[in-house]
C-alpha cells in the first residue's frame, strides 16, 4: 500500500500533514538528534533501575548500526519493527515470514541481538505469530490494551475524527485482569502493550502540556495497578525529549505506589513469565480443615493466600484481603480447601491455563458434595474458547470469577518480589534522520 494514502487514511489528511511539518522539527539530517533523545529516554528509565526497549526496522538498523549499538551497550534493550515500517496486515503469511527472516538477517550481520518483535502500527496477523515462534523469537508486544482516559465529548470534531482513525489500526481490547497479562502462545511469549500512546495523545489529540500528559500515564498506571498487570507504555524517540516531564512523572508515580512496581525491559518481562510457568503446587490434606501446601518455585515467585489461617510460616498484608506468605513448605487452616477443583472431564487447556494464570488446581470427583468442600469447583468440557475473540472473553471472565473470590485460595503473584503490577518503557524508532523518514515512503511501497 501507498504509504501516504495509507497515513492519511488512518491520520487524516490534516493530521498527516501536521506530521510533515513535525519531521523537520524532530529529526536532523544526522543522527545526533535521535542520539540525544535516546539517550534521554534511557538515562530517565535508568535512573529508576529500569531499562527501556527500542524496536527497529531492519532497514533502519543498517543505516545506523553504530548509534544503534551504543544504546544496546548502554543497556537498552533492541527488538526487531519489521524489515521496513509496513502494515504486516496488508502482506500474504510468506511475505511476513521472508520480510521477519530478513529483519533477523541484518540484527545478526551487525552483531546484535534480537529477541523480541513488535509490528509497525501493531499491525500483527496469525501468520506473523506464527513466524515468530518459528524463526526462534521469544516475544512479541503486538496486542493493543486500549485504557478509556481521554473524554472523547470534550473533543472538537477534527481533534476526535483524529483520534479515532487511530484507534482503527489497532485491534484494540479491553483491559482486564486477564489481558493485562503476558500469555503464552505456542512458544511465544505476547506482552500487551497500552494505548493510547504518545503520538495519539501528544499530536493527535495536541496534549502537550507535561503535567496534563503525566497525569494521563498516571491514571492508566493506576488502573493496571489496580489489575495487577502490565503498562507497557510506547513514547516513540522523535517525542522522547518532548515528553521527559510526563515520562518522568510516570516514573515517579509507579515508584510511590504502596506495593513495589516492577520495572522492566520486555526480555525480561518474557524471561519471567517462563520462569513462572513452572511454578506448581502440591497440596495435602492433614485434617478436615487443614492441608499442607508446597510450593515448588524459584526464590523470586510471592505466595499469595487469603481467607485462612498460615501456621509456621511469616505472613504480611499484601492488597485487600490476600497476604503473602514466607515460606515454601507451610500449613493451614480453613473451612475450605483452598485450590480450584476440575472435574475430570474438563478439558486439558482449562487445566494449562489456570497453571499458567498461578492458580492451585487438582483434578478430582466433582459431585455435589465433594465440590462443595473446594474454593472452586469447576466443570468446562468444551474448553475456553474457539476463535481468538471466545478465548479472551471466556478467559477473562474465569480470571475475574477467581480474583473475586471471597472463599480461602493459594496462588502465586504475577509479578517477582512482591511487586503488584509492572512497567515497561517501550519505543518504536521508525526513523533516526530525515532521510529515513521519507525513505520509508519508498520502502514499504517495495515490499508491500
Amino acid at each position: 500500500m501507498n504509504l501516504v494514502a495509507f497515513s492519511i487514511r488512518t491520520k487524516g489528511a490534516h493530521n498527516f500533514a501536521r506530521r510533515l511539518w513535525t519531521v523537520f522539527a524532530r529529526f536532523g539530517f544526522t543522527d545526533a538528534r535521535s542520539r540525544r533523545t535516546l539517550l534521554s529516554i534511557l538515562a530517565s528509565v535508568r535512573k529508576y533501575g529500569g531499562s527501556p526497549t527500542f524496536f527497529i526496522p531492519a532497514v533502519v538498523l543498517r543505516r545506523h548500526p553504530e548509534l544503534i549499538n551504543e544504546i544496546a551497550l548502554c543497556g537498552a534493550e533492541i527488538g526487531s519493527h519489521g524489515y521496513v515500517h509496513n502494515d504486516y496486515r496488508s502482506l500474504s503469511g510468506a511475505s511476513q515470514h521472508q520480510q521477519t527472516e530478513q529483519a533477523l538477517e541484518v540484527f545478526h550481520d551487525v552483531q546484535l541481538q534480537c529477541l523480541g518483535f513488535r509490528n509497525p502500527y501493531l499491525g500483527w496477523t496469525d501468520d506473523a505469530v506464527r513466524s515468530f515462534a518459528a524463526l526462534g523469537f521469544g516475544y512479541d508486544s503486538n496486542e493493543a490494551i486500549i485504557h478509556d482516559v481521554v473524554d472523547r465529548s470534550q473533543l472538537t470534531p477534527t481533534l476526535r475524527a483524529g483520534f479515532e482513525k487511530s484507534l482503527s489500526l489497532f485491534q484494540a481490547i479491553t483491559p482486564s485482569a486477564y489481558t493485562l497479562r503476558p500469555h503464552f502462545e505456542g512458544a511465544l511469549v505476547r506482552i500487551p502493550t497500552s494505548i493510547p500512546d504518545d503520538e495519539m495523545l501528544y499530536d493527535r489529540l495536541r496534549i502537550t502540556d507535561q503535567v496534563a500528559l503525566g497525569n494521563l500515564w498516571q491514571e492508566v498506571m493506576s488502573r493496571v495497578y489496580g489489575l495487577s498487570g502490565i503498562y507497557t507504555l510506547n513514547l516513540h524517540p522523535e517525542r522522547g525529549v518532548l515528553c521527559k516531564p510526563a515520562l518522568n512523572r510516570l516514573l515517579a508515580y509507579s515508584q510511590q505506589q504502596p506495593l513495589p512496581v516492577w520495572l522492566a525491559s520486555l526480555r525480561e518481562v518474557e524471561l519471567w513469565w517462563r520462569e513462572r510457568a513452572q511454578f506448581r503446587f502440591s497440596i495435602e490434606p492433614l485434617g478436615e480443615t487443614s492441608w499442607r501446601i508446597e510450593a515448588n518455585c524459584t526464590p523470586r515467585a510471592t505466595i499469595l493466600a487469603r481467607h485462612l489461617t498460615v501456621d509456621n510460616a511469616p505472613i504480611a498484608e499484601w492488597t485487600g484481603t490476600d497476604c503473602t506468605v514466607d515460606a515454601r513448605h507451610f500449613t493451614v487452616q480453613a473451612a475450605l480447601c483452598p485450590c480450584i477443583a476440575l472435574s475430570p472431564r474438563t478439558s486439558n487447556d482449562v487445566e494449562a491455563f489456570l497453571y499458567e494464570q498461578g492458580y492451585l488446581v487438582q483434578r478430582v470427583e466433582t459431585d455435589t458434595d465433594r465440590a462443595a468442600r473446594y474454593a472452586l469447583a469447576l466443570d468446562i468440557p468444551d474448553g475456553l474458547g474457539k476463535t481468538r475473540s471466545e478465548q479472551i472473553e471466556k478467559r477473562s471472565a474465569l480470571v475475574a470469577e477467581i480474583e473475586a473470590l471471597e472463599k480461602p485460595l493459594v496462588r502465586y503473584g504475577i509479578w517477582p518480589d512482591r511487586a503488584c503490577a509492572a512497567l515497561a518503557i517501550t519505543g518504536d524508532i521508525d526513523s533516526i534522520t530525515v532521510q529515513d523518514f521519507f525513505l520509508r515512503i519508498v520502502e514499504a511501497r517495495q515490499y508491500a
